[in-house]
């Protein structure tokens, strides 16, 4: 064993930063190799904040996230692969948080705790974020810059402080709108923290101080969120809430109604919160209620205490209306759903607060004290854990962490059984208490919730009929064309997916039930694409581009352009050929000695054919041999593409044209490359047309 303890003796040891660093960077590769390959599934959120950050100018977006959209821009550079790269700064921005959540801790516990802290928070599974076309993660990352500059130097405040993480308030404003609902915490803390600070003998000077920094911090907010906004969108950036939120704002129950949604809302939120936060809850709850136990808490904690005791209640009261104003405004959402990614990313606040309990120098308030304060929460655990489901909906998008935590009845009772012992340690041992919370509890929530949460969304690795759809149509229609696509299915939501996809502001989704007729009102549009996912029957007048599995492209053609076919696209139901080449931007070559055109409705007695083509080398100026209905009729075609007009006389029921090459030459042979294909003529497009029928 000596020459083992030699080497390892030998072999120097990290430094905390130095192991620091290499968390974070595994962290950060964990994200990263996480999110490769998933299809989107946030709609239409992914869709908006991707079209308005690459498609649309900044006057024209609906919500101003106009900071978003400028940083988020840049993944433009990176073509079809925009979103890779979206999910690849989402991870930077999310473990950029980490040494701000670490700063923060870090004044109130020794360093390695405030270490862990901090790691635990980026792993947390609302980690899942970085996965989206969304700000979450830049959104976090902004708020935790903005705490350490309102609790830096254990929270002391003065004109200058307040003015930076007042203007940083008002830029996170155009990251994400919801900071707007920051503000009455924030205001409020300032006051408190005036309070704090007065001097012996002040009495109501702090009152003046308190208003002058709720004065500046405003003032500072507001002419930077405004300025800004005006820079970037004119008139447009001065709305706060941008036409989008506005609207919604618009729409509201009555007030008997409102009240009852936004009670039933919070009622869920309150037993998520202590599902996933017992112990610190009731630690947050005595430290507010008792003056002997704030006396023996950890140096400078109570500011810690006093923001996130302001910041989450209110994020989550905030939070409750606003579920209550969507539900009840007719939107068809439901009151179900827990939307805790409104402040789930200050919840590392109730981590730090456990932690402040390792930290604390004395005991503080007795056991009876601490009995008290967790009777009410132990209740809530078990209202939670018979009550919260199925009556609410945790979903993975709203509620990652909750969602893990109660994927499953056996995981749901076992989590919740380490977070019951935690709380009842802390009645009697609250040291002990917070490091089983901190150390075992918090990790295997990270663990087990995280696992479920990514079982769950590693299923968008396969892509559905809408994803090939919409990958279908992009890539097959032009951007013109892509103006005139209607998107038609039975799903709202997967529409969206499709047309993220197709990538176009201009393209339209339709809602149609399945297996009914395509409103009339769709076909009437010129040059109109549709994208039909799921068992329509086509319209009159619509030429199937492709009829793969799932979906269906078709073109609405004109009378006039019945007959018209043009070779840069796909064969549809009226045409098929042998002979030809692949398809290129612009119609195909022959490949070889003889071209077969085969279509479905016979050909007209008296046949016009119009010809765009071309003639490829050394068959310009010879004679292309054109067969229609046993008639031969010589072509010839020059090295640029041009009209040609054949006429023929048919029995009325053929339905071949052959086109037979003079000298089939491939590029190779004339020192062009490689190509060995033997092109000779260059199809554009061919239209047949009835010579013997009137023309108007």
């Amino acid at each position: 064993m000596r020459p083992l303890h030699r080497l390892a003796a030998r072999i120097p040891r990290p430094s905390d930063p130095a192991l620091f660093a290499i968390a974070l960077l595994a962290i950060f590769l964990y994200i990263v190799f996480r999110n490769i390959g998933l299809y989107p599934t946030v709609f239409g959120d992914e869709w908006s904040y991707s079209s308005f950050t690459r498609l649309t100018p900044f006057k024209d977006t609906q919500v101003p996230s106009y900071l978003y959209y400028t940083v988020y821009r840049l993944t433009s550079f990176c073509g079809e692969g925009f979103l890779e790269c979206a999910r690849l700064i989402n991870a930077v921005f999310y473990v950029g948080a980490t040494p701000f959540l670490y700063l923060i801790a870090r004044q109130y516990m020794p360093r390695r705790l405030a270490a862990v802290i901090a790691l635990l928070a980026v792993l947390a599974p609302s980690n899942s974020y970085t996965a989206y076309f969304m700000p979450e993660a830049m959104y976090f990352c902004g708020f935790w810059l903005f705490s350490w500059t309102v609790l830096r130097g254990l929270g002391r405040v003065d004109v200058r402080a307040v003015m930076l993480s007042s203007a940083i308030l008002g830029l996170l404003a155009m990251v994400k709108v919801h900071a707007l609902f920051l503000i009455p915490a924030y205001v409020v803390y300032l006051a408190y923290a005036a309070f704090a600070q007065r001097q012996a003998g002040d009495r109501w000077r702090w009152l003046r101080r308190a208003l002058l920094l709720v004065a500046a911090a405003l003032a500072t907010a507001a002419a930077v969120r405004y300025a800004v906004g005006y820079l970037y969108a004119g008139r447009n950036g001065l709305y706060l809430l941008g036409t989008f939120y506005s609207n919604q704002a618009q729409t509201r129950p009555g007030v008997g109604v409102l009240i009852q949604l936004a009670l039933a809302s919070l009622q869920g939120h309150l037993m998520g919160l202590v599902l996933m936060s017992g112990m610190p809850l009731a630690a947050a709850a005595l430290l507010c209620a008792s003056r002997a136990q704030r006396n023996g808490a950890a140096r400078g904690s109570n500011t810690l205490l006093a923001y996130a005791a302001l910041m989450i209640p209110s994020l989550v009261a905030v939070t409750a209306l606003f579920t209550a104003l969507v539900a009840g405004g007719g939107s068809g959402e439901s009151g179900a759903r827990l939307h805790m990614r409104y402040y789930d990313f200050a919840l590392p606040l109730m981590l730090m607060l456990a932690g402040t309990q390792l930290a604390a120098p004395r005991p503080g308030a007795g056991w009876r004290a601490r009995l008290l304060a967790a009777l009410p929460l132990l209740l809530a655990t078990w209202a939670a854990c018979r009550y919260l489901i199925p009556t609410y909906t945790p979903n993975y998008i709203d509620s990652p962490t909750l969602y893990g935590i109660t994927r499953d009845h056996g995981s749901m009772l076992g989590l919740t059984a380490f977070g019951v012992a935690a709380l009842l340690l802390w009645i009697v041992r609250p040291r002990q208490a917070a490091r089983w919370f901190v150390y075992i509890v918090t990790p295997l929530v990270v663990i087990v919730s995280g696992v479920k949460l990514n079982q769950y969304t590693r299923m968008a690795q396969h892509a559905d009929a809408f994803v090939k759809a919409g990958q279908f149509a992009h890539h097959y229609l032009a951007p013109e064309e892509l103006k005139h696509l209607t998107i038609i299915g039975d799903d709202g939501g997967n529409l969206l997916k499709s047309r993220f996809f197709v990538d176009s502001v201009e393209a339209s989704v339709l809602q149609v039930p399945p297996g009914q007729p395509i409103p009339a009102a769709t076909l009437a549009q010129p040059h109109a694409w549709l994208l039909v996912v799921g068992d329509y029957p086509l319209p009159a007048g619509a030429v199937r581009h492709s009829g793969m599995r799932g979906f269906t492209l078709a073109r609405i053609v004109p009378p006039e352009e019945a007959r018209q076919h043009r070779f840069a696209e796909a064969e549809d139901d009226t045409l098929r050929s042998t002979g030809l080449s692949g398809m290129e931007h612009w119609g195909r070559w022959s490949d070889g000695e003889l071209v077969t055109l085969r279509f479905a409705q016979p050909l007209p007695k008296q046949l016009l054919l119009r010809l765009d083509v071309a003639a490829y080398g050394p068959n310009a100026g010879l004679d292309f041999q054109v067969t229609a209905g046993g008639q031969t009729v010589p072509l010839r075609a020059d090295g640029a593409h041009g009209m040609k007009e054949l006429r023929f006389s048919t029995d009325g029921a053929a339905r071949v044209i052959t086109i037979k090459v003079p000298k089939p030459t491939s590029p190779q042979e004339l020192g062009n490359g490689s190509d060995q294909r033997k092109l000779g003529i260059g199809l554009y497009s061919l239209e047949t047309v009835d010579a013997a029928a009137p023309r108007p």
